[in-house]
């Protein structure tokens, strides 16, 4: 029996299957008849819901699943709906089956299968919220757990990174977009792209995603300011075309299109190209990788798998989400073209532009750093490189939010290595400018100081911790729906003294 897999393939390379139809990969035969071979025992794992986790994060988890247990056959069981597909993995000398069946039609489909015992995993582009739950009790779904109980750690499990991007045609000579030429585009106010210091005055041409998606809540939400998705979809002016329930059909009419402008998911942007988003302080942000990573990129969107509050996880359930979250999962996750939740290093020039920023007062204009904080900052960062994982917290409180309570785990098996036997840990923290300069200053090294306390009792050494306040921001203050990034405990790398 040969344990090598073919490369997984790409989604948007499969053709839409007749229902039933399956499509062999590297799928070997065994020699016995049918009817002579033992029957094998199914595993099985069902998810539902976001499109952008399902379409190929999904697949490339299945493989390297089905890799992990030895299983040389894969194939992909599919309908015509590009969205709906079972990824089925079994050996030819082994009595072991493998089935992950992936329902991908959006993030708002999912929670009523989980809720149901319809499906073992949500997959979900954005965190579950009130409305999701207030429209499953008009729905009479009978047992609705709480928002806090769908919220805490091993429920809620975040994977990985999803980056929601504007798109437009791959030769529109604009680079960037504010917010609010955005905002007047999809509320009609602006209807030519001479209008907005475009190269002609070709009337603007919208393509949006269907309500349910998670990057359409997301947009909606982030770029328009508007809360309920359906209501922010059918407010939008006369669209190019009908709206979309597969982004990669959106983005490949948008790229087709000179006029064109819609939103997705920057690893689904096909032959589009995404624009950097301008904000309110007169910055320009690119989708940087490690900007993503760090989250400080502000469409970049956390993508969750759930589990049913109070229901205990079959162990094949157990098993996938343990795979999603190690090191092997997250390559595949990765290979998918989301950002992955493996720390990541900053380049070189990142803590001189962050220290230029707490020089210049960059954040917002509503307070000036002082000298003290700048200089403290300074010594934090001496010699340090900052990694990817940020501390946030749980909403109005100091609890760690699900993210970085795993990440806790991930960088103190980072600092065990013996490529990190020489190196300290910075524990920097900041806030939003909201509120007393002197407050958030003590509440960010309050922060700080507790992350330490947890990596100390861990077993880390040579970890210090230290509060700047609203100094050195990521994000623009003066926009609030972008000020929370600023909330943050950063952790930086220094050699040993």
């Amino acid at each position: 029996m040969t344990n090598n897999l073919p490369p997984t393939p790409e989604r948007g390379s499969f053709p839409k299957l007749a229902a039933g139809l399956a499509l062999a990969i590297g799928f070997s035969v065994s020699a016995l008849p049918a009817a002579a071979q033992p029957k094998a025992q199914e595993t099985v794992v069902r998810l539902n819901g976001s499109y952008t986790f399902g379409a190929k994060a999904a697949l490339e988890l299945a493989t390297a699943w089905a890799r992990q247990l030895k299983l040389p056959g894969v194939r992909i069981d599919g309908g015509i709906d590009p969205d709906e597909y079972d990824v089925i993995a079994e050996g030819a000398e082994s009595t072991q089956k493998l089935v992950v069946q992936v329902r991908a039609k959006g993030t708002a489909t999912g929670i009523e299968p989980l809720l149901r015992g319809q499906a073992d995993l949500w997959m979900a582009s954005r965190q579950v919220s009130d409305n999701d739950l207030e429209t499953m009790r008009r729905k009479k779904v009978p047992n609705i757990p709480t928002l806090a109980q769908f919220t805490q750690p091993g429920v809620e499990n975040v994977v990985g990174l999803a980056t929601m991007a504007v798109l437009v045609h791959p030769r529109n000579p604009l680079t960037v977009l504010s917010t609010s030429q955005i905002r007047d585009m999809f509320a009609g106010k602006t209807t030519s792209w001479g209008q907005i210091g475009g190269a002609s005055n070709m009337p603007v041409g919208l393509y949006s995603l269907e309500p349910s998606s998670g990057q359409t809540e997301a947009f909606c939400g982030t770029v328009l300011g508007l809360s309920d998705p359906q209501k922010c979809v059918e407010s939008f002016p006369r669209l190019a075309a009908p709206r979309f329930s597969v982004q990669d059909d959106l983005s490949d009419a948008v790229a087709g299109n000179p006029s064109g402008i819609g939103f997705g998911d920057y690893s689904l942007r096909r032959s589009a190209r995404a624009v950097a988003l301008g904000t309110a302080c007169g910055t320009g942000i690119e989708p940087t990788p490690f900007r993503v990573k760090a989250e400080e990129y502000p469409l970049a969107r956390r993508i969750y798998l759930y589990t049913m509050p109070g229901r205990t996880p079959s162990p094949a359930t157990v098993e996938f989400l343990q795979l999603a979250l190690g090191p092997v999962g997250q390559a595949a996750i990765a290979a998918s073209g989301l950002a992955d939740l493996a720390p990541g290093k900053s380049d070189a020039d990142y803590g001189d532009a962050r220290l230029d920023t707490a020089n210049n007062a960059l954040d917002g204009g509503r307070t000036r750093i002082r000298a003290p904080d700048v200089r403290a900052f300074e010594t934090a960062i001496a010699g340090a490189d900052r990694l990817s994982i940020t501390f946030r917290f749980q909403a109005g409180t100091n609890a760690l939010d699900s993210r970085a309570e795993a990440d806790v785990a991930r960088l103190v098996a980072l600092m065990r290595q013996p490529a990190y036997a020489q190196s300290g840990v910075s524990l920097i923290g900041f806030s939003s400018a909201s509120g007393d300069y002197a407050g958030n200053r003590a509440l960010s090294k309050d922060r700080a100081e507790a992350i330490r306390d947890r990596l100390v009792a861990s077993g880390l050494q040579n970890v210090s911790a230290t509060g700047i306040g609203p100094g050195g921001a990521v994000a623009c203050n003066l926009d609030p729906s972008t000020a929370p990034l600023n909330q943050r405990v950063e952790v930086w790398l220094r050699k040993r003294t």
